[in-house]
């Protein structure tokens, strides 16, 4: 234990406690003592939280109290997870048109956010305090599966400007500088700006490299490539794409580093991560529910494909039960030789959007375009996107306008077409579209980005 860990745990986690209302510390020591407990135990305390959050939500929450009208509190208690399957799937539409019936004051707070929208079709909700404890602490054990511990040097390869520029920044720059966090942009990866992460990685030993799985890996052929060395962190945490098992051997091989794949969404936070035996992601059972279910809605087996749904076990004020994340995802065992007591997801197939190639090959990731379009430009009046890339030096941006707004104003679309072409290095052409709908892939898949640039590689899947 460094004095940063002893800083960050005794000093600054307590303080942002104490001054943000959120108990991540009193959360996250239970989290870490639960892992180790025997399995039944674990299965009945979830069994448990399941049953509450039920109870609550067909009791206080008008969207569910509506739908579920058999569902008493004494039925819900004498059979959760039977209860559990009779509940709706919740679409990212109901929370489009219903997000005021799905909301709840607990006297938590009531506290608005939103994700980008990978789809290109932004998601708003509310989150509270109580919650936000118990999801910060299930991913800082995410952590400290990979090794990292609370003050170690940890770098982010990261894109979510608003995860460092919002209404705390000012506190949270300052715990981040205490707690020797850093941030390398995400969405600036030319070949200088490459060269310069890795001379910054160089300069002192790094605990925990952690970004999006494509960045990890564009970082890491670049730096091979180059001939660059780079001094080897001591785990790599990959999240926000899918991590396809040739990105995985390069970025391990490049860094010479176990990786250590998370999978979540901003909508229900971390759901399931690997631990040291790199068996499969375990799923955050303190935290999180999660079925995975063939296209009749039954169960898939051990080895079998579903598609993902998510309960979230402690936001009672936009509860989100049995939410449709548009990710698939194959059974892992039951257990795991590590001797915690979640079961495991074998591996993510969740869908994933093309990037957007620049003129020395590299490419812009689509959560760029989700974070600028869903979120910082974003004001209410867009209710779905499109980046479309014409040719390499053209983007067509298609807009559907929420209700009778007109899309983004010229302001706006200036702020917007400034952005990408910082990104892309050039002085691209950067086109409008307002639309009434944008159409979805013979598949029945929403891309949020497609690139038209010869040789670009197809979209496949994607995880949050």
């Amino acid at each position: 234990m460094n004095w940063r860990n002893v800083l960050a745990e005794r000093i600054v986690d307590p303080t942002a406690a104490v001054v943000r209302r959120v108990p991540v510390p009193s959360r996250l020591a239970e989290f870490r003592a639960a892992q180790w407990g025997d399995p039944a135990i674990f299965r009945a305390r979830q069994t448990g939280r399941l049953a509450d959050l039920l109870v609550h939500a067909t009791t206080r929450v008008p969207f569910y109290a509506e739908r579920m009208l058999g569902a008493t509190p004494e039925a819900i208690r004498s059979d959760p997870w039977g209860c559990l399957q009779a509940f709706p799937v919740l679409e990212r539409n109901d929370l489009e048109h219903h997000l005021e019936e799905l909301t709840c004051d607990v006297g938590h707070g009531v506290l608005p956010h939103s994700s980008g929208g990978s789809t290109g079709v932004p998601v708003r909700f509310y989150r509270d305090r109580r919650y936000l404890a118990a999801a910060i602490a299930s991913t800082q054990l995410c952590y400290e599966w990979a090794g990292l511990r609370r003050g170690e040097r940890h770098v982010r390869l990261w894109g979510a400007t608003r995860d460092f520029r919002d209404g705390e920044a000012r506190l949270k720059g300052i715990g981040r500088r205490l707690c020797d966090v850093t941030f390398l942009d995400a969405f600036r990866m030319g070949e200088e700006d490459m060269r310069r992460y890795v001379r910054f990685l160089n300069r002192r030993p790094v605990a925990c490299l952690e970004g999006y799985a494509e960045s990890l890996f564009a970082l890491a052929e670049f730096a091979e490539r180059e001939g660059l060395r780079v001094e080897p962190p001591r785990g790599v945490m990959s999240s926000a794409g899918m991590l396809h098992p040739h990105m995985r051997e390069t970025v391990e091989r490049v860094f010479a580093a176990p990786v250590f794949d998370r999978y979540g969404c901003r909508e229900v936070s971390s759901v399931a991560s690997e631990c040291e035996r790199h068996r499969g992601l375990h799923i955050l059972g303190e935290t999180t529910v999660v079925e995975l279910v063939d296209r009749d809605a039954k169960e898939v087996g051990e080895g079998e494909t579903g598609e993902v749904l998510v309960t979230s076990l402690w936001n009672y004020t936009t509860p989100f039960i049995r939410y449709r994340v548009g990710d698939e995802a194959v059974r892992g065992a039951d257990c795991c030789s590590c001797g915690r007591p979640y079961p495991l997801l074998e591996r993510i197939a969740g869908r994933t959007g093309a990037g957007v190639v620049r003129d020395d090959g590299t490419t812009v990731p689509p959560v760029f375009f989700a974070q600028l379009l869903g979120v910082e430009e974003n004001r209410g009046e867009i209710a779905s996107f499109q980046v479309v890339q014409e040719t390499i030096d053209r983007i067509r941006v298609r807009v559907v306008p929420r209700g009778e707004a007109a899309g983004p104003d010229d302001a706006a679309r200036e702020r917007i077409a400034a952005r990408i072409r910082e990104v892309m290095e050039s002085a691209c052409r950067v086109d409008f579209e307002v639309v009434e709908e944008i159409e979805p892939t013979p598949t029945g898949k929403h891309l949020s980005v497609v690139s038209r640039v010869a040789g670009h590689r197809e979209p496949g899947h994607r995880s949050g």
